[in-house]
């Protein structure tokens, strides 16, 4: 029975989570794609540090 009910909500969410998903690459793609240009001020590192810190502490209880 689970695997109809997940296969069921499966078919009825691909495709909005497929488009999740490239707007996801696409926003880490344009990211990757300025980070050579990065002037290296202390600002940006910190908020850089501090946005990986974020999304590494919050990130366990994001995915359930």
């Amino acid at each position: 029975m689970r695997d109809e009910y997940d296969s069921r909500l499966w078919a009825d969410h691909h495709e909005r989570f497929s488009d999740t998903v490239d707007v996801v690459l696409k926003a880490l793609r344009s990211a990757l794609s300025r980070l050579p240009t990065w002037d290296g001020t202390s600002q940006h590192l910190l908020a850089l540090v501090a946005s990986f810190a974020i999304t590494a502490i919050s990130f366990n209880g994001t995915t359930v």
